[in-house]
Parts: C-alpha cells; sequence; structure tokens
C-alpha cells in the first residue's frame, strides 16, 4: 500500500519565513529532505513508491522544492494549505527547524558566558524544555553531512559550459538576484517583503572578478538565483571559494568543500549580529572570513575591498 507523508513547516519556532532562500532552505527544504531520505533508507523491497506532499512556500522556493523532489527521486505534490492534505491514512511530519538552531548556535557562540546563560535561560523557560543548542550539536553536524553527501551523489559532478577552467583553482563572486514581483512592498503577496537586490548587493562585481583573476587562480561570477537547484550544488562543491556581501545565499555553503574559502562581506544593517552563515560554517567546520565595511547595502567594489579580497584568496 502506499504511503503518503505531508511534510510541514513548523511555524511554532523561529521567526524566519519560508518564503525566503535561507529559511526555506534550512528551515523547510533540506530537513525535510533529510526526513524522505532516512523514510526512503527503510523502504521494503517491491513497496508501492511512497508519496510526499510539500506545503507551498511561494512561487520562486516551490520551484525548489520540486527541482529537490526529482533530484531525490520521490513522487511528490505542491499543495498551497498543508492542513487540506491532513486526510485519513496520511502521515504529517513536522520538519525541524534546523534554520533556528543555526540561528541559535551563531548567537550563543558568539556571546560572552553571562549572556548565553541568562539566554539560555529565557529559551528554557519559553519553550518549556532544555534548549537543543545544549545537547544536539553533534547529531546535527551528522544530519547535515548526511544530507550532504546523499544530495551530491545525486548530482553530476561537473556540467559543461561553466565560467571556470579546469587548470587553475576557481573562485567566485556572487552576484544578487533582482527582486521578483511577489517579494514587493507594493503589490506582492510575500509575508515578509522585499528580496535579493532590493536588500542590499555587492556593486562592481564584473570589474573586481577580472581584477582579482591571476595565472594562479581564476575569479568568475556566480548569480545563484538564476539557476537551478542543481547547478548552484555543483558550482559550489567545485570552486575553492566565494566572495559575498551577506545574505541567504550563503545557505549553498554546506555543498562546499571543508578545504574551501568564503570570504563575506559585513555591509548593511541586520536583525542578527552573529550570521547564521558563520553558525552554519563553523559547524561544518568551512573556513569563513568576515570583512566588516560599514553600513551601506552596496559597498563599491573599491581598489581597497579588492586588496583586501586578493589578500585573503591567497
Amino acid at each position: 500500500m502506499r504511503r503518503k507523508y505531508v511534510l510541514a513547516f513548523d511555524a511554532r519556532r523561529g521567526t524566519g519565513v519560508r518564503e525566503h532562500f535561507f529559511h526555506f532552505m534550512w528551515g523547510y527544504l533540506l530537513p525535510a529532505a533529510h526526513a524522505i531520505i532516512h523514510l526512503q533508507s527503510h523502504t521494503v523491497p517491491h513497496q508501492p513508491q511512497d508519496e510526499f506532499i510539500f506545503g507551498s512556500c511561494g512561487p520562486v522556493m516551490d520551484t525548489k522544492t520540486a527541482e529537490m523532489a526529482r533530484l531525490l527521486g520521490v513522487e511528490y505534490s505542491i499543495v498551497q494549505d498543508e492542513r487540506e492534505a491532513r486526510t485519513p491514512g496520511t502521515t504529517t511530519i513536522v520538519v525541524r527547524r534546523w534554520d533556528s538552531f543555526i540561528c541559535d548556535y551563531a548567537t550563543y557562540s558568539k556571546l560572552h558566558l553571562a549572556a548565553a546563560t541568562l539566554r539560555l535561560l529565557r529559551q528554557a523557560a519559553e519553550y518549556r524544555s532544555i534548549p537543543p543548542i545544549l545537547w544536539s550539536a553533534r547529531r546535527m553536524t551528522d544530519d547535515f553531512r548526511h544530507l550532504r553527501h546523499a544530495v551530491l551523489a545525486s548530482v553530476p559532478p561537473r556540467e559543461e559550459g561553466g565560467s571556470c577552467g579546469d587548470d587553475v583553482p576557481c573562485y567566485y563572486i556572487l552576484r544578487r538576484s533582482e527582486e521578483p514581483s511577489f517579494y514587493s512592498r507594493d503589490d506582492g503577496r510575500a509575508t515578509r517583503p522585499t528580496y535579493g537586490t532590493n536588500r542590499r548587493s555587492l556593486v562592481g562585481i564584473e570589474e573586481a572578478a577580472v581584477a582579482l583573476t591571476r595565472p594562479s587562480r581564476e575569479v568568475g561570477v556566480f548569480e545563484p538565483g538564476v539557476h537551478p537547484l542543481a547547478q548552484q550544488i555543483r558550482t559550489f562543491r567545485n570552486c575553492k571559494g566565494i566572495v559575498a556581501i551577506r545574505g541567504a545565499e550563503l545557505a549553498n555553503i554546506v555543498w562546499m568543500d571543508p578545504t574551501s574559502k568564503v570570504i563575506v562581506i559585513n555591509a548593511g544593517k541586520f536583525h542578527l549580529a552573529a550570521s547564521p552563515a558563520w553558525g552554519l560554517a563553523k559547524l561544518l567546520g568551512i573556513k569563513y572570513i568576515e570583512i566588516d565595511w560599514g553600513e551601506n547595502p552596496y559597498p563599491h567594489l573599491s581598489d581597497d575591498l579588492i586588496e583586501r579580497i586578493d589578500g585573503l584568496l591567497g
């Protein structure tokens, strides 16, 4: 008998919304994929294929949900309201909020002991349980790595037509995507408006890529948001490092080799003092270097900034 699973977003924990890429990836899609992989590993031979029902995360993210389901080779559907899919015989899986754990881990890792203790006590009182940050870091990291291994195994290692060749190490400066109409402040339907370049963006990327290229390394430009999920995974896996402004695109560093470098320009004002991507890199053992560059959310890759990046690339 075919089994049906509803993969439900846990709106009770965390403040991020699943319509935005980082919280979509780490608060819904990746932990949902981990749950699917776990269930598939216990499937009995000749049993009818399971069906997985995802909740909609908006038109932009739903495309990535479909791409992940196809990578995993599962039957799937996407519904606007998860409650309507909870029919008799259907099992509901409340997806773990990995994004909340990563944000907490990043925050606690940068707090002094006294401040961290007070925050832990408040969280324990709020959730009436021991905060996961105290006991689950190793298990979470193991789950991240297990997911990474399983997903990478489903993505071919290289695709023709990349901007970097095979002869020298390749680095990428990440370009943010323009804002889709769904996220517009004026007439968009997103729960939390603004997206991509309407939040922050690097300026002068193409010129900087040329200036940073050396005989010993090639620097290209990559815009994750215009590529299918498989190409995003492949690019992050194959590169030796990335340069980016702080933003949701850094959710993809999970696919990078631990020997790679992540150079992040902190420019603008942020709700969270500690970058979630910094916490993720710390958990995965990836070298993550931050350059603080003021409150202008559109920093120009000037000669001074390029010089600093050049020294960090080595």
